[in-house]
């Protein structure tokens, strides 16, 4: 049985090694992340009209999103006016950086505060505040 414990021993220290190198790896990991930020129009996938504050009488909003490390998920964004959920639209990231965007049609009493959230399952990547007057 002597015999045995160097091995018994060098296998213990490669076993927590081995997890050690495991948790720098899953450290090492890339986290998701967004750029966000709202306006009038989408040409040629690039925004137009941002701004943090729109007039009475807008009729669409775009919330447009530069993802990044994140491909193969999918992501929502969440329109609220104030705190209460106006839409959610799911969609898929297929590559790194993934340039996307949502709409929404703005209601008639759309004065108030606003947000677009862009989520990934649980966790908000980005929120983006906007005010229509």
């Amino acid at each position: 049985m002597r015999k045995y414990w160097p091995a018994v021993i060098a296998a213990s220290f490669s076993l927590s090694t081995l997890a050690t190198a495991q948790d720098a790896t899953q450290a090492g990991a890339k986290t998701a992340a967004a750029e966000v930020s709202v306006g009038t129009a989408v040409a040629d996938r690039t925004l137009s009209g941002a701004a943090e504050s729109f007039p009475a009488g807008t009729e669409k909003l775009y919330c447009f999103a530069r993802i990044s490390n994140a491909e193969g998920s999918e992501i929502d964004f969440v329109w609220y006016k104030g705190d209460a959920e106006q839409a959610r639209v799911k969609q898929t990231v297929k590559f790194s950086p993934h340039r996307t965007w949502s709409s929404k049609t703005l209601p008639a009493d759309a004065a108030g505060d606003w947000r677009c959230d862009v989520v990934q399952g649980e966790k908000v990547l980005q929120s983006v505040k906007f005010t229509v007057q």
